[in-house]
């Protein structure tokens, strides 16, 4: 990531860092993978073959959990997952963060997301980056031209 300077826009990034900040903010709203984010444990879908809680993911822990995972939607029963049964797996396996990300748009609360309430972060986007533009801008000084007038007192002449 590029440096963009001091303070918060710099922690930002070059001109890709507020996409991501944005991104990190309300949780890649449209992707994020199977295995979601990288937290401690690699995220929320990785909590779940933390078998013992201790905030890591050993392989075993995490080819036990599989293995469950596996057997558990086989519906046929024949020790492999078709499209359909990896589909369900799937399914149930982003049916949490799916609730949050809607969660996270339905700001009222009341189970509908709004058109005012989809482009929120779209909204957010534009106030971000409206500010990182202002803060990029050099500062009013008298005389530059930035000010009221030419930085001199006027003349009653």
């Amino acid at each position: 990531m590029q440096s963009g300077g001091p303070g918060m826009m710099g922690k930002m990034g070059g001109p890709d860092g507020m996409m991501e900040m944005m991104q990190r903010m309300h949780g890649n709203m449209m992707g994020g993978g199977m295995m979601g984010g990288m937290g401690p444990t690699g995220g929320g879908m990785m909590q779940m073959f933390d078998a013992d809680g201790d905030g890591k993911v050993t392989p075993d822990e995490m080819r036990s959990q599989l293995q469950a995972k596996l057997t558990e939607f086989d519906s046929d029963g024949d020790g492999t997952l078709s499209i359909a049964e990896f589909e369900t797996l799937h399914s149930a396996m982003i049916r949490e963060k799916m609730v949050d990300r809607f969660q996270h748009l339905d700001a009222d609360g009341d189970g509908a997301v709004t058109p005012e309430e989809m482009t929120a972060p779209a909204e957010m986007m534009e106030r971000m980056q409206m500010m990182r533009s202002n803060m990029a801008q050099p500062p009013v000084q008298p005389g530059n031209g930035q000010g009221m007038g030419d930085g001199t007192m006027m003349n009653d002449n």
